[in-house]
């Protein structure tokens, strides 16, 4: 049987003392998410003016309304006060054990639009399907990164087709802060909260071009963004390309956690220390093959050649390398337009570094490239002369002269390289290729945080060019 994640909302780790991995001590925490649940049960003046500008602008088109980890309510009966249908769905202790939470239901019940689904069932097994989701500080209090991608992928088969999701999530703010760079109650890939508090919360800030590749990685593009000060929203729509489905398991997350049921209840406010011994072992958050580069790398591997999957394949390497050049590369824009429509480019990046591999193309090199153009081809086969021309005639001087050619696999490297070479020879042209290799390499240096392994790496791609050398 096909076991599932959230069958409770605690969540039990024991982790390292320390980053470096030097202590044998090991500290156990304990979570519950439902108390990130907010203190207050009105909608304040900012948020309730993003969602009057989102009625009066998309509200003729929105019926159904998911509020998505509903904690108490507040968003759900704003929203069923403005006539609308309303499902909101949270775990069920949270209604349990909070009065608010109970007053508002109430409430809210009073209501023929509203519907109650409890989380994770029956909400995930049922087909209802909604014009717009509001995830609202939902995923910065999920301690286990791959199960925000999980949700993600859940919510892509309730949203209607060209329909929303809204992001509303407040930023780091002063107190987070302090605690994660004084090197405070690390947590994964955040902090966990609640000092006083035998059951501990979580928290992690999620950078606006995280926010962009989660929701792009699962089916839901960017729109619009709202000035909320002091957080960040945004409106995404979904699309086609849900290009993680069938990446992110429930059971692969179920059983890196599954452990955690050998913790005791806490007892006391301060997390307990352990032994590093046989049958005391580590449980993290986020186990190194849930990471999001090995996600990248399973969905590669997961992806077919052939025209089928061509635009999977052509989105999931422009995200890898959007990802690894994080910094260096900016604005990326699948499917630009060219020569007034009658050229579509597969990917283009703005050149912004300061530092590193795309630096150097323009201050060592003299490589025009206020912009890195990318074609990408699902061939199982080599790709040839019509590829690399195709590419080519894509790099101009306003545009830039370097370009990446993303194909699965190379054979006769020889062959490619002279293909390379001659662009270089008669137009001064810089076309490199990156198979699926390179693109899993250039993963495995960025999770290990080898930038400088990353800016060799590419280098080495560009010397046999310059020097006119052998594959």
């Amino acid at each position: 049987m096909r076991r599932m994640v959230w069958e409770t909302s605690f969540y039990k780790f024991r982790v390292p003392k320390d980053d470096n991995g030097e202590s044998e001590d090991l500290t156990e925490i304990i979570l519950d998410v439902t108390g990130s649940a907010p203190p207050f049960t009105d909608v304040k003046d900012t948020m309730s003016g993003i969602f009057d500008k989102l009625l009066a602008e998309e509200g003729k088109q929105l019926t159904d309304f998911l509020d998505f980890g509903a904690a108490k309510l507040r968003n759900t009966l704003y929203f069923l006060k403005k006539g609308k249908k309303v499902c909101a769905v949270e775990f069920e202790k949270l209604s349990q054990t909070s009065a608010d939470a109970k007053a508002i239901l109430g409430e809210c019940q009073k209501s023929s639009n509203f519907q109650n689904l409890l989380f994770p069932n029956p909400f995930i097994g049922r087909s209802d399907e909604f014009d717009m989701v509001l995830l609202i500080n939902v995923l910065p209090v999920m301690p286990v990164f791959a199960e925000r991608l999980l949700v993600l992928q859940i919510l892509y088969q309730k949203v209607r087709d060209k329909k929303y999701i809204l992001w509303y999530a407040q930023k780091e703010g002063t107190s987070y802060r302090k605690i994660r760079e004084d090197g405070q109650n690390h947590l994964g890939d955040g902090v966990w909260m609640g000092t006083n508090k035998r059951y501990k919360t979580f928290y992690k800030y999620h950078e606006v071009e995280d926010i962009d590749e989660m929701m792009s990685l699962s089916g839901f593009d960017f729109i619009k963004k709202y000035s909320a000060p002091g957080n960040d929203v945004r409106l995404y729509q979904k699309t086609d390309h849900n290009i993680f489905s069938g990446v992110v398991d429930s059971n692969e997350i179920y059983q890196a956690l599954e452990n955690g049921s050998e913790i005791e209840e806490p007892t006391l406010t301060k997390p307990k220390r352990v032994k590093k011994e046989k049958d005391t072992k580590e449980i993290v958050p986020n186990p190194s093959k849930l990471s999001i580069e090995n996600l990248y790398r399973k969905a590669l591997n997961l992806t077919d050649t052939g025209d089928k999957a061509a635009e999977k394949y052509h989105r999931i390497a422009s995200h890898i390398v959007y990802r690894v050049f994080r910094g260096q590369l900016g604005n990326m824009e699948i499917k630009q337009e060219m020569d007034r429509g009658r050229k579509v480019i597969d990917t283009v990046y703005s050149n912004i570094a300061e530092k590193g591999f795309f630096a150097n193309l323009s201050t060592t090199f003299k490589i025009k490239c206020p912009y890195v153009i990318m074609e990408a081809k699902n061939y199982s086969d080599d790709v040839e002369n019509n590829e690399f021309d195709q590419l080519a005639g894509r790099l101009k001087n306003d545009v830039g002269q370097f370009g990446i050619l993303a194909c699965r696999q190379i054979k006769d490297a020889q062959a490619a390289l002279e293909r390379c070479q001659g662009y270089l020879n008669d137009n001064n042209k810089h076309i490199i290729y990156l198979t699926d290799a390179d693109l899993i390499s250039l993963l495995e240096l960025y999770q290990d945080g080898d930038f400088k392994g990353i800016n060799g790496f590419m280098d080495l791609k560009l010397r046999p060019l310059v020097f006119r050398a052998k594959a």
